[in-house]
């Protein structure tokens, strides 16, 4: 049950979204872009986060970087961007450029050891680790901190394979049931996986999907009386 000072927390609406994998200008992932930003304004979601591989490499064209940036810009409200493991956080990062430095309300998780990101205004605190190399030994939520008793909303991100009681099918980037169930957190992001699915309830953790794949994202609400709901948005508008 939600304490005392939970009950003070506004209902708040996230757009959650991870693997674009863009790779040129001319991609068809460019498109499904321009349609995620269009389906966040009309949602009137007070977030988005993308939760891992917005791109597919770091070697990709300025112009490309350019079209992404803008795109974002689109959107009032703050986006959080998780690298993942194509998209590394290494020396000559795409997020090195000066465009993702130079804007405000798009907010790159850099931290290799994990950071919490507290936007007040919107009463949500978000933690993340960023990928930090290619080597496949990154453990997308260790270490994760119990959150402060602040009355936000406490969201993580991770780009990772959750692994349960099967054997894992990869030997990279785990997440385990454990690690989410003591997380302490409402809500948690995923990425990595092509397809919408959730995979814990309580806390509520989902991978949002690839929308090339998937053709859809996360809508997450989160409300205090009706729980955490996760919903996967077509984008092209249809609700399933």
């Amino acid at each position: 049950m939600p304490d005392s000072r939970a009950q003070r927390r506004r209902k708040r609406r996230i757009l959650h979204t991870s693997d674009l994998h863009l790779d040129r200008i001319e991609d068809k992932a460019c498109d499904s872009l321009t349609a995620i930003v269009n389906l966040a304004i009309s949602e009137r979601v007070d977030m988005v986060i993308i939760a891992g591989d917005l791109f597919d490499h770091n070697r990709v064209e300025n112009d490309l970087v350019s079209f992404v940036v803008k795109q974002l810009r689109r959107l009032p409200v703050p986006v959080v961007i998780l690298p993942g493991n194509h998209d590394c956080l290494v020396p000559g990062s795409v997020y090195e450029q000066a465009e993702f430095r130079d804007s405000v309300d798009i907010h790159v998780i850099g931290a290799p050891q994990g950071e919490t990101l507290d936007l007040p205004e919107l009463e949500v605190s978000i933690w993340g680790k960023c990928i930090d190399s290619y080597d496949a030994d990154v453990l997308p939520l260790e270490g994760i901190p119990q959150p402060q008793g602040n009355g936000r909303w406490h969201v993580a991100i991770a780009h990772g394979y959750y692994v349960d009681k099967e054997p894992p099918l990869f030997y990279s980037y785990h997440i385990s049931h454990k690690e989410v169930i003591d997380s302490g957190r409402d809500y948690i992001a995923l990425g990595h996986l092509p397809m919408f699915r959730g995979v814990c309830f309580e806390p509520v953790a989902y991978y949002s999907g690839s929308p090339s794949m998937s053709g859809s994202v996360a809508l997450v609400e989160l409300d205090e009386e009706a729980g955490v709901q996760v919903t996967q948005c077509m984008l092209e508008g249809e609700l399933t």
